[in-house]
């Protein structure tokens, strides 16, 4: 058994440590050739989907009419899909001292990709810039992307989401979470490519749009992959920033987690060139952030099995320590007094986190992934 519990141990550690430590060190002396200083402003269409956004779409307009752009290279489209707030009214009534904004208005609600797509065919622009509607972002967030797209190479330009608002144990762990994310997806972008975007704000040429499958989960994955099949690269560009809050509970990132990993499994499914090493240029990025990501809670269970069936002092201990671990997650989830620290927090984020691995396979095997709107 001890065989075994080595083989799952490793590759839990694989996974976390060794290959982020790996990629960053070949990352490291890698040159990005950066983005010109001064270039031709391409015409941009800004395309959001919107659904009962009555609470935000003020804040993004405000937000919006704060960029350092040319406004007559730019427009914005809001894809209202199946809005039954003052979403649209709202709308309409800047639509009349904004001259480029546009407002599509369809009464039933199709989901995220089908608005999309919607929006893509009235936009004018040379490039496209998808976002949500609850985030703001920082005013040079468009020449920023659009300047990296003026490489020949670079088919997706992703922005940076800063989270704010970390004020809890909770929402601190999960920020450092996504901290450890940007860290991983800046070194693949370096070394040649990220297989994914930051979903609240990319960009693209727009010829090189793919319209989406109506019931495709994270158009953020699928756009990049499919451009990557194309022979260009998707880069992460810290200058662009989309500003969000932290999630306060575990739950709640749970719970976006958890669709976030149904769509990495439909993706898959429906783009299988990724695990050709021959097609993919990305193949062990790939493999090492996407797939062994979604089996380290399996390599987990293994781990916890081989110590507690097999013998000797070694994996005795290596069992009990890990009825530790998780004992102290649980009893944190529990709230359990005298243990609402920052140590027993970051286990139960762990824990938590790993856990919606397992629930996002099983919310795809069972078909209850879905591209309806869901409230944040």
């Amino acid at each position: 058994m001890i065989w075994l519990f080595w083989v799952a141990a490793f590759f839990c550690l694989y996974t976390f440590v060794i290959f982020p430590v790996w990629l960053h060190v070949r990352a490291k002396s890698v040159v990005d050739q950066p983005a010109p200083a001064v270039f031709d402003y391409p015409t941009v269409s800004i395309i959001i989907a919107a659904h009962n956004e009555q609470d935000n779409v003020d804040t993004k307009l405000r937000s919006l009419l704060l960029l350092d752009y040319p406004a007559e290279k730019l427009e914005i489209i809001f894809v209202s899909d199946g809005s039954t707030d003052d979403t649209v009214a709202r709308l309409r009534r800047a639509q009349k001292t904004i001259r480029h904004l546009k407002i599509e208005h369809y009464d039933s609600a199709a989901g995220k990709p089908t608005a999309l797509n919607r929006g893509v065919e009235v936009a004018r622009g040379e490039v496209l810039v998808f976002m949500d509607c609850r985030q703001s972002i920082s005013d040079n967030a468009i020449k920023a992307l659009s300047a990296r797209l003026i490489q020949p190479d670079v088919g997706v330009v992703s922005g940076e989401l800063s989270l704010t608002g970390a004020d809890g144990m909770e929402s601190a762990n999960v920020s450092l979470y996504w901290l450890y994310e940007k860290w991983i997806r800046l070194n693949e972008s370096k070394l040649y490519s990220t297989t994914g975007a930051t979903g609240a704000l990319y960009a693209i040429r727009a010829n090189d749009y793919i319209p989406h499958q109506s019931d495709v989960l994270l158009d953020d994955f699928d756009t990049p992959i499919g451009i990557l099949a194309l022979g260009r690269r998707t880069v992460f560009e810290p200058d662009a920033k989309v500003y969000d809050f932290a999630e306060s509970t575990v739950s709640g990132e749970f719970s976006r987690k958890t669709r976030t990993l149904a769509g990495n499994f439909q993706s898959f499914l429906r783009h299988r060139w990724l695990f050709n090493p021959s097609k993919n240029p990305v193949f062990v990025q790939f493999i090492s952030h996407k797939v062994f990501r979604l089996l380290v809670p399996y390599a987990m269970l293994i781990a916890f099995f081989a110590s507690m069936v097999g013998t000797g002092v070694f994996l005795k201990s290596m069992f009990f320590l890990q009825l530790f671990f998780y004992g102290a997650g649980l009893a944190n989830m529990a709230g359990v007094k005298g243990l609402d620290n920052k140590l027993f927090n970051f286990i139960k984020v762990f824990i938590q986190l790993n856990a919606a691995s397992v629930a996002g396979a099983f919310k795809f095997v069972s078909g209850s992934a879905s591209v309806r709107w869901k409230q944040t």
